[in-house]
C-alpha cells in the first residue's frame, strides 16, 4: 500500500525516511556549538526542539528500515553488514530517545544553562552524530557496494 505512494527509482521508503532526522541531527549538533560561545534562550529553546524532532524522526527511519530489510534482498556478502547496520539502527535510535529524554528534563530544570553541562550536551550530541555516521557508512556500503535497494 506505501509502495504505492512511492517514485517509480524508490523500492521502499527508507531512502525518503532517513534522510531527516540525519539533517535534524546534525543542526541541532552545529547550533548547539554556537550556543556555547553565543547563549541565547531562543537558541537553546531551538536546539531542544531539533534534538527532539530528531529523536522522534530516527524512530520513523528505524521502522522504515525494519520495513525495508523484509522488502530488499539483500545478497549473501552483504548479510553481515546489514545485520551490523540494523544493530547500529538500534543503538542510534535508544540514544536519540534517551538523549532526547535527558536534554528535555534538563532543560525543564534549566539545568542546561550552566556551562558545563551545556559543553557535556554538546559533546553528547556529537557522539550522537558519530553513531549516525557509523550507521549511515554501513547503509551506503548495502546500497554501494551490495546493491542492496536498488531497482534494476
Amino acid at each position: 500500500m506505501m509502495e504505492s505512494f512511492l517514485p517509480d527509482w524508490a523500492p521502499n521508503v527508507h531512502p525518503l525516511i532517513i534522510h531527516f532526522p540525519i539533517a535534524l541531527w546534525m543542526v541541532a549538533v552545529l547550533f548547539d556549538l554556537i550556543s556555547l560561545f553565543l547563549p541565547k534562550d531562543w537558541l537553546n529553546n531551538m536546539v531542544v526542539t531539533l534534538y527532539c524532532l530528531g529523536a522522534i524522526g530516527s524512530l520513523a527511519a528505524y521502522l522504515s528500515g525494519e520495513q525495508a530489510m523484509d522488502i530488499v534482498s539483500v545478497p549473501m556478502q552483504g548479510e553481515l553488514t546489514a545485520g551490523t547496520h540494523s544493530d547500529w539502527g538500534h543503538y542510534t535510535l535508544y540514544y536519540f530517545i534517551a538523549y532526547a529524554v535527558v536534554r528535555l528534563f534538563l532543560f525543564w530544570k534549566e539545568w542546561d544553562k550552566k556551562k558545563m553541562v551545556a559543553i557535556a550536551l554538546f559533546l553528547f550530541g556529537a557522539i550522537g552524530m558519530g553513531m549516525v555516521a557509523k550507521t549511515a557508512d554501513l547503509g551506503g556500503k548495502l546500497v554501494y557496494k551490495y546493491g542492496v535497494g536498488i531497482k534494476k
